[in-house]
């Protein structure tokens, strides 16, 4: 994570991941104990939308899945 934001500074960049690593890089992201990590939901084909300036984190979304709606499963 620290090499995508050092070599992306500033730009906007998609990670395409699983759901383990995505709770393990939102539980370091938002500073919580790794006993929190079944706290954090993530479906399949989920979006987060998180920001990252100047040091500071903030989450827009967390588990975004209105895109799938209509899809059939």
């Amino acid at each position: 994570m620290r090499f995508v934001l050092n070599r992306h500074h500033g730009e906007t960049v998609v990670l395409v991941s699983h759901d383990s690593f995505n709770r393990a890089l939102l539980l370091h992201l938002l500073e919580m104990p790794l006993s929190s990590y079944w706290r954090i939901a993530q479906s399949p084909c989920c979006i987060n939308e998180i920001d990252i300036a100047d040091g500071n984190v903030r989450v827009h979304s967390l588990n975004e899945t209105a895109h799938l709606d209509g899809i059939a499963g």
